[in-house]
């Protein structure tokens, strides 16, 4: 049986207004396609586009983060000093889904197989315009709201890719249906993964599993 992973509610975030900052976030540990998301940002030539990356190996723990985090610092020396890129590092998740409505875009050129992936989850119910690749179940995950551009073993290619798609992101968003569509879509987030929804799940496996035990 396969039960969705559950998010609390989260705000949805106001509607773009035309001509005002742009701020994507990634939220992502830096392996799984940081290194294609600074260089597409190498390529956004856009004054009103900037990104803030929360990346780092610190969410697993500090015997993880001083065995691996050396190995991304060049990676995170890169987002600091490229102009558009803020990089600033762990934030815990509870600061992630308060500051969600403070951006416009969640961008993950995912080069690893994800399955179901919180943080597209958590950004999408926020409504946030989502560009992530079709890599592993994220074409399951985003569903009819996301935004794919295909999966490239080419990583210089892949980058180029989302560079044109977050610069098509930056116009679609100033779009009136593009806004319904992202209104809808943080509804569907909140209420199909929200906990009522997921709670009532899970109580309806395990009555049934105690059930069938006790029939055993």
């Amino acid at each position: 049986m396969i039960i969705k992973n559950g998010i609390s509610k989260i705000e949805c975030a106001p509607v773009y207004e035309k001509d005002k900052p742009i701020k994507i976030i990634h939220q992502i540990t830096p392996w799984r396609g940081l290194n294609v998301l600074l260089g597409a940002m190498q390529l956004v030539n856009h004054p009103l586009i900037t990104l803030d990356v929360y990346s780092s190996t610190e969410i697993y723990g500090k015997a993880f983060y001083e065995q691996n985090d050396k190995e991304y610092k060049g990676l995170y020396e890169q987002a600091k000093q490229l102009k558009n890129v803020n990089y600033i590092g762990y934030k815990p998740n509870s600061y992630i889904k308060e500051h969600l409505k403070d951006y416009h875009m969640f961008v993950y050129p995912s080069i690893w197989e994800e399955t179901s992936c919180i943080s597209a989850i958590e950004s999408m119910a926020a409504g946030l315009y989502t560009i992530v690749t079709n890599l592993g179940a994220l074409a399951e995950t985003c569903s009819e709201f996301g935004i794919y551009v295909p999966y490239d073993n080419n990583h210089r290619r892949l980058a180029f890719k989302f560079a044109q798609a977050i610069k098509q992101g930056a116009e679609a968003i100033t779009h009136k249906p593009i806004q319904d569509h992202l209104k809808r879509q943080s509804d569907f987030y909140n209420l199909y993964y929200g906990w009522p929804k997921q709670a009532a799940t899970w109580t309806q496996f395990l009555t049934g599993i105690t059930s069938d035990a006790r029939k055993i």
